[in-house]
């Protein structure tokens, strides 16, 4: 076995046993599944029991990325993926970005494309998704690898086209790796970000392999409505860009806020 999903749990998860399901069809996978909160219930003891997966209980409640810290923690295989409890896999998943990976050596991580999905099923191609795809066919063009510092710069430099649950890290060669504290929904962007200045490349499968939940109460809702994604976007194009520019760059990113409304 040399592929772990970890989920970190946050108090209820409705979409729980499809995301098991679908980490299970995996084809030809030598996968383990670990549950991982700081948030623990009966509920989630029952899924544990139920589908008789180890539960890893973070008794320190310090914010989501120390959530997602101690979920990659949990974790002893070289790669580890950190599968979010509203989303779905497609059963190729694993089997397409291990050989991905093990096909550039130089690669920290892989990640895929993907759709999304609320409780009415499939949802259409949006904007946010359009924007994403041409984000990823800007930097690596026709390439599946690339590891030069200002061409993983300039994939994260327009926004954050990686959709984390969809990363597939090879933590044999980032064994220190983190999120960053104080960011509430752009941690995974600044990770990426933080992982482009170092040594190591990135690989693209472009097959849509993971389906995003989108719904009324998740977090990127939450934080949009606060205007938490607002902010923390601004930042990032900030760290990236003169100001005048940043704050262009910041009002068109808004715009790929509507596609999470349902």
């Amino acid at each position: 076995m040399d592929h772990s999903f970890v989920i970190p749990v946050y108090l209820s998860a409705p979409g729980l046993g499809s995301l098991i399901e679908s980490l299970r069809a995996q084809v030809g996978a030598r996968s383990e599944i670990l549950l991982s909160s700081s948030t623990p219930s009966t509920e989630l003891a029952e899924f544990a029991t139920r589908y008789a997966l180890p539960l890893h209980i973070n008794s320190q409640r310090m914010g989501i990325s120390a959530d997602w810290n101690f979920a990659l923690a949990a974790a002893t295989t070289k790669f580890v993926t950190l599968a979010h409890q509203d989303d779905l896999f497609e059963n190729s998943y694993v089997s397409r970005l291990r050989t991905a990976l093990c096909a550039n050596s130089g690669a920290v991580m892989a990640f895929s494309d993907y759709s999304e999905h609320s409780s009415q099923g499939p949802r259409a191609r949006n904007l946010n998704l359009r924007i994403k795809r041409a984000l990823c066919r800007r930097a690596f063009g026709d390439r599946e690898y690339i590891s030069a510092t200002r061409d993983k710069e300039r994939l994260l430099s327009l926004g954050n086209p990686i959709c984390c649950p969809s990363v597939m890290f090879d933590r044999s060669k980032i064994p220190d790796f983190r999120f960053p504290a104080g960011l509430h929904t752009n941690l995974d962007w600044m990770a990426w970000l933080d992982l482009a200045r170092n040594p190591g490349g990135f690989v693209y499968v472009r097959e849509r392999l993971v389906s995003k939940g989108v719904h009324a109460d998740s977090a990127t809702t939450a934080t949009i409505a606060n205007r938490a994604r607002e902010r923390e976007d601004r930042t990032l194009f900030d760290a990236l860009w003169p100001r005048p520019i940043a704050a262009v760059l910041a009002a068109a990113y808004k715009l790929g806020y509507r596609a999470n409304h349902l």
